[in-house]
């Protein structure tokens, strides 16, 4: 979820929050208001009807009037309370019982049965004597009735809960989009931040627009420096890998020239002098000097061996003098002839060169590739293709075998030094290495080199 969301279900939470607080403060305040009003209207009732009885008895004595007199008296002043909101008055006769009663005014909005008992207010009562009036003992009984007040407080809140709810309504799309205004640095920010680790490149990443509020402005300008420092520490990386790279293959030439300049005429004058050996003793004529001269020509011939065939690590064969074709040619037959049961087909576009270190490059990764293959996948069939796409050109070695265990490490991540050396030798010719099981079986890895590597077609004349 993302934060715009969390920030606006939290303030419309906030809203439920204060809408139940303002609920609850209202329905108090109802409560008390309700019962004020029926203590009010009580003690206005008792006034009214003191004032009027004795209104009725200044104008003429009691005892002058017959019974019938007074009760009609009585009656309209009963009736005088008709459409009252919070009274009723009654006129009650020991023996008669109810004589005569107001009505109360009914409520154009009556309130809800559930609204009524939750106040809890009581309803209050006085009883009023007249034995001035009639010996026959009438009184006035008063009643309230909080209905007419309750229903009015309950029109009250539910206007105040529909102002409440119109204002949540406008409220949270104002919310939201000024949100969706203040937050829109940040989304920039995190996608910028995205592409860096997905790319695991800060040249590739793009500097985020600096504006928003100041604190994502600061955040933006702090963004927008780290990835030039990175850029300029990947460019410095890169360049130490350069030189690295090169270091390296002219350590392994000049190996392999001390090898073939020093050591190798040493071993053939060694060899010429053990034949001579040879010769003399089975001229001789003596059997123990002949066996041991064979054993010395043995072990010399066991040393040049050894020796060709670590100037063919230092140093790719006929990489220079013949071309990349015929050096991946030449590697492949290396090991055709140790295992003739692996079928190792290469493909390689005429013509295609990337300079010295970028042809070396492009040999050291698919040897390296072809020995995993071979010492690990169990393959029957390995497939070199080296070829030139519409950006730059495209290093593949395809096998069938049983493909990289499930725990095996990446070449960006891994300890592997084999797959972390094709990984650097990719990374100074500013390419991509991806080192995979490929859905049918076995290992693909391949190399993608960009023509900002230094790509270049030689024409037929020149690759031939």
């Amino acid at each position: 979820m993302s934060l715009r969301i969390r920030l606006v279900l939290s303030i419309a939470l906030l809203l439920l929050v204060s809408l139940a607080t303002g609920a609850t403060a209202a329905w108090l305040r109802a409560e008390h208001s309700v019962r004020t009003e029926m203590e009010a209207a009580l003690s206005v009732g008792q006034h009214t009807v003191g004032s009027a009885l004795a209104h009725l008895a200044g104008r003429a004595a009691p005892a002058d009037r017959s019974d019938e007199e007074v009760t009609a008296l009585l009656t309209r002043l009963v009736g005088a309370f008709n459409g009252d909101r919070h009274l009723k008055v009654s006129l009650h006769q020991p023996g008669a019982g109810l004589i005569a009663s107001s009505s109360l005014a009914v409520p154009d909005h009556p309130a809800p049965a559930w609204f009524v008992a939750s106040l809890d207010v009581p309803q209050l009562s006085a009883e009023v004597p007249l034995p001035g009036f009639s010996g026959q003992g009438l009184w006035l009984r008063l009643e309230t009735d909080p209905a007419g007040e309750v229903s009015e407080v309950w029109g009250e809140l539910g206007d105040d809960a529909v102002m409440m709810v119109l204002f949540s309504a406008l409220a949270l799309p104002m919310v939201y989009w000024t949100l969706g205004r203040a937050l829109r640095s940040v989304d920039r920010l995190s996608k910028a931040f995205a592409h860096v680790a997905q790319d695991a490149s800060a040249e590739a990443a793009r500097p985020v627009a600096e504006a928003g509020p100041p604190e994502l402005r600061r955040l933006a300008e702090g963004f927008n420096r780290m990835i030039e420092r990175l850029a300029a520490a990947e460019a410095r990386n890169r360049r130490l890998h350069e030189q690295l790279q090169t270091i390296q293959e002219e350590e392994r030439a000049d190996l392999a020239r001390d090898l073939h300049d020093e050591v190798g005429p040493y071993l053939f004058a060694i060899n010429v002098d053990v034949t001579g050996l040879l010769a003399a003793a089975e001229r001789a004529g003596d059997p123990v000097m002949r066996d041991q001269a064979r054993s010395a020509r043995e072990a010399v011939a066991h040393v040049q061996q050894e020796v060709k065939a670590i100037l063919g690590r230092l140093r790719p064969p006929g990489l220079s003098d013949l071309g990349l074709g015929a050096a991946l040619e030449n590697l492949a037959a290396f090991w055709r002839a140790r295992r003739p049961d692996v079928a190792i087909t290469v493909a390689v576009t005429p013509g295609l060169h990337l300079g010295e270190a970028g042809d070396t490059a492009i040999y050291r990764i698919v040897q390296e590739s072809l020995s995993n293959a071979i010492r690990h996948g169990r393959p029957r069939d390995i497939t070199v293709t080296v070829a030139p796409r519409v950006d730059g050109l495209t290093v593949e070695i395809v096998d069938d075998g049983e493909g990289l265990p499930a725990d095996s490490p990446s070449h960006s991540s891994g300890t592997g030094y084999g797959l972390r050396g094709m990984a650097e030798r990719v990374a100074v010719l500013d390419g991509t290495l991806e080192v995979g099981n490929r859905p049918e079986g076995g290992v693909r890895v391949r190399a993608l080199l960009p023509l900002a590597a230094g790509h270049t077609t030689l024409s037929a004349r020149e690759a031939a």
